[in-house]
């Protein structure tokens, strides 16, 4: 690089300085982790004083485009821990220029493995279709679907979340109001419309470290701040939250404290009223992600959601689209009605209004008398399979072993190659997500056992042990 930095009348240089590293960043000219020259060297390429190119590496810095470290020198971010993005404004430059991130090659890989007719697909975050419960549903006609949405408002069709809070009543004895609760086109929407509704650019979130929070693109385009708080046996970290809380000034926090994906770890009890408290003390909000949370293995071991410990603090997420498929994309938030109201009015300025048909359908799904008998069912499946394959594989390389949920995720021989070892599961048609895509440094994969035949569970463990060993 020249380091040919264009002065601007009437613009500070060190502003002028950062745009033009933003701008190398933008066009592949600067790739994550390649460190910088020196400050001093920076500052007699670009003929400035050495205080300048300190001033420009400090907010670059705390816009998370650069690490420093002392003795290491100034390499440019390799992850999106605390990155505040701004504004891209050449479109065509984006597309053209803009260099694909480790995590998209990862997954266009992956993407290109899901269709070889032999892989084991431990990756995807889904029910396989063998263990989606069938119901039957009650035969009808177009004008009853016209008929039913007359019982739509704007947080969604009334029966729909009449029945979601009769069964979240049943297994949880939490009381969601019908009035407090809106339906979503999946958990992922309620996240985007919280997001785009009661966060700005530049505001700063508090999430488990590693979380599936981190792949989620729609935090950095909206220009939020995600900060990692690592966890220990019981969850997140009490201590570590309160640090993060007095370095960042974060907004909300956001978590799914039971069967955590991907860690598979659910928070204690205890743990919940601490977070719950610190929380409290800092006027800060909770976001409950509760997808896995009807997925228990045993009844009787479950802590109370975080919602039914702080009512009014939390913002609670839930979703049928765990146990009724990808497809039927129903979700919901419980939240105070005005804010419910916000979150309403953003969806429809959005154009994202939910169709009455997943409603209605979803609907008498939860209602067949039956639906508790097959949810229980198919908990014991998902069991049977974690299970056979925890008992198979060497207790050291299991970080938690899941109470629930679907996800399961093993360290990897940290003497060993890394990078070889990823590429060796992929060529043995092991398909799974790396550590790095949850915002995790430290080699490990998180693997869905509830897709995997027990078959394909013992070819797992044979390339998994291969590997370890």
């Amino acid at each position: 690089m020249d380091w040919k930095v264009v002065k601007e009348d009437k613009v500070p240089i060190y502003l002028g300085i950062m745009r033009y590293i933003m701008q190398q960043i933008q066009t592949g000219q600067l790739l994550p982790g390649e460190k910088l020259p020196s400050e001093r060297q920076l500052a007699e390429l670009i003929g400035v004083n050495r205080s300048t190119i300190v001033r420009v590496m400090t907010e670059l810095e705390a816009k998370g485009v650069v690490n420093r470290k002392q003795g290491s020198g100034t390499i440019i971010s390799d992850d999106k821990w605390g990155m505040l993005t701004d504004p891209v404004v050449s479109w065509h430059q984006l597309m053209q220029s803009h260099p694909v991130d480790p995590q998209q090659k990862f997954m266009n890989q992956i993407q290109q493995k899901l269709k070889e007719d032999t892989a084991i697909d431990a990756y995807s975050g889904e029910l396989p279709m063998a263990l989606v419960p069938a119901f039957d549903l009650p035969q009808t006609n177009w004008r009853d679907f016209i008929e039913e949405d007359k019982n739509q408002d704007e947080f969604g069709y009334f029966p729909l979340r009449q029945a979601i809070s009769d069964m979240i009543h049943k297994d949880y004895q939490l009381s969601l109001s019908v009035e407090q609760m809106m339906i979503t086109s999946g958990g992922h929407q309620a996240i985007f419309l919280i997001v785009q509704t009661l966060l700005n650019s530049g505001d700063a979130i508090a999430i488990s470290q590693p979380s599936f929070f981190y792949a989620l693109s729609l935090f950095q385009t909206a220009g939020i701040r995600l900060f990692g708080v690592p966890m220990d046996s019981e969850g997140m970290r009490v201590d570590a939250l309160e640090d993060e809380i007095l370095k960042h000034r974060i907004k909300f926090v956001m978590l799914n404290p039971s069967f955590q994906n991907p860690t598979g770890i659910t928070m204690s009890l205890r743990r919940r009223h601490a977070i719950i408290k610190l929380c409290r003390i800092y006027n800060i909000p909770i976001i409950e992600d509760d997808a896995f949370g009807l997925l228990y293995f045993e009844h009787e071991n479950m802590a109370p959601p975080l919602k039914q410990l702080d009512p009014q603090n939390v913002i609670y997420i839930g979703s049928l689209s765990k146990f009724l498929g990808s497809t039927t994309k129903i979700g919901w938030i419980s939240a105070p009605h005005a804010v419910l109201e916000r979150l309403a009015t953003a969806r429809r300025d959005l154009d994202l209004t939910l169709s009455i048909f997943p409603q209605v359908l979803a609907k008498d799904a939860i209602s067949d008398p039956y639906f508790p008998v097959k949810l229980a069912a198919l908990r014991a499946q998902i069991k049977e399979r974690m299970v056979y394959f925890l008992n198979k594989l060497p207790h050291q390389q299991i970080a938690c072993y899941p109470t629930g949920g679907f996800y399961v995720w093993v360290t990897l021989n940290p003497k060993k190659n890394i990078t070889l070892q990823l590429a060796h599961l992929l060529d043995s048609g092991i398909l799974y997500l790396p550590s790095f895509i949850f915002g995790e440094k430290t080699p490990a994969i998180r693997l869905n056992i509830a897709r995997l035949s027990l078959s394909e569970i013992d070819q797992l463990v044979t390339v998994l042990a291969d590997m370890l060993a």
